[in-house]
């Protein structure tokens, strides 16, 4: 059964557990783990989208977002979809062997993921729950 007050909870922890993720490292290349602090990866993630599978991942950030706010506004059936892409797309990370980190465009071995890969992955699954009790806003007077 939906309830406003829970799905809010669960929406403040989510985007409390996002920006937790944001100060600590997402992933290793090559033994190299501390080059790309996950704020960074926020930042400037976008530019690599055309590099490898890897890359899509990225774009779990913007569809979090959007599930945030339709969880925000009550809209269950739209959140619960937008959050589970969410979902899908963060943890498509984990079966992908390389990605690139470099302007050059060269794509490296993934050889670990981070304390900032599994908050961003925890956050996007309380997005889902969020959203699953997500209930409609009370309807203000005129």
């Amino acid at each position: 059964m939906p309830s406003r007050k829970a799905s809010l909870a669960l929406l403040l922890a989510s985007v409390a557990v996002y920006v937790a993720a944001l100060f600590h490292d997402a992933f290793c290349v090559e033994g190299r783990c501390s080059d790309w602090p996950s704020w960074t990866i926020l930042l400037f993630g976008a530019l690599a989208l055309g590099g490898t599978l890897a890359n899509l991942a990225w774009l779990a950030n913007p569809v979090l977002f959007a599930a945030w706010i339709l969880t925000w506004f009550g809209e269950r059936a739209a959140a619960v979809v937008t959050a589970l892409a969410a979902l899908a797309l963060a943890s498509s990370f984990i079966l992908q062997k390389t990605v690139v980190v470099n302007e050059a465009g060269l794509d490296q071995a993934i050889t670990g993921l981070e304390r900032g890969y599994w908050l961003w992955l925890a956050s996007t699954a309380i997005a889902c729950a969020a959203a699953v009790a997500a209930g409609k806003p009370p309807a203000r007077a005129v």
